[in-house]
């Protein structure tokens, strides 16, 4: 099977979003894991992963590509 680059940036948002939902399910149904500090620090590693898919996927990386492909499109037509 061959993945384009969407089909990553939905498997790569999806599965972290689900992880964030089920860490944060974690904590805040089972208070005593409220007190474990690894599942906490947990939280905190899994939520900065997710700004970091965010930000790679839909925010300057994303711009700078879209950037990249405008000029290569352009530098493949052939000048007047």
């Amino acid at each position: 099977m061959k993945f384009n680059e969407n089909t990553m940036k939905l498997i790569v948002g999806v599965s972290t979003v689900i992880l964030m939902f089920f860490v944060s399910a974690a904590i805040i149904f089972m208070p005593e894991l409220q007190e474990n500090k690894l599942i906490v620090h947990l939280l905190a590693v899994v939520e900065s992963v997710l700004l970091l898919v965010v930000g790679y996927y839909y925010g300057s990386s994303k711009g700078s590509t879209d950037k990249n492909k405008l000029i290569n499109k352009k530098d493949d037509k052939p000048l007047d």
